[in-house]
């Protein structure tokens, strides 16, 4: 029978608990969103309108199923049905401390899922990115 560690998850998609059974640091990248103009007299305006955020992640050596990860949460069968369930945006809340939870409305823009070992079990490599709406 499996371990199960008590730890928060960082992650929910859409309600669900994705799991940080090997997973990469999560990259949360900032794009902003502005128009710089130069004036006549040589000042430059920016005109700030959004910052947008990206966020991703992978993990190597995942388990397929949820049953086997080391903290019970999706595994990468569970990760591609939460992919495959969201078309649109969907809320990503991140558990970052101090039980503090942040929300953002995202959506998938990259996904992919490379089988890396064959046994008892299947593992996987998972690699995703999601955007700021």
């Amino acid at each position: 029978m499996p371990v199960t560690l008590l730890k928060p998850r960082l992650m929910l998609w859409a309600g669900s608990a994705v799991t940080d059974h090997n997973r990469s640091p999560l990259s949360v990248d900032v794009e902003r969103i502005e128009t710089a103009k130069r004036m006549a007299n040589g000042t430059m305006r920016k005109y700030w309108i959004a910052d947008k955020r990206t966020f991703s992640c992978s993990w190597e050596m995942l388990p397929n199923a949820t049953a086997f990860t080391v903290d019970g949460h999706a595994g990468a069968d569970g990760i591609e049905n939460i992919y495959d369930a969201q078309r649109g945006a969907f809320l990503l809340q991140l558990h970052v401390g101090n039980g503090v939870v942040e929300p953002y409305t995202v959506m998938f823009t990259n996904f992919s899922k490379t089988l890396n070992k064959r046994g008892k079990f299947d593992f996987y490599n998972v690699d995703v990115t999601m955007e700021e709406v």
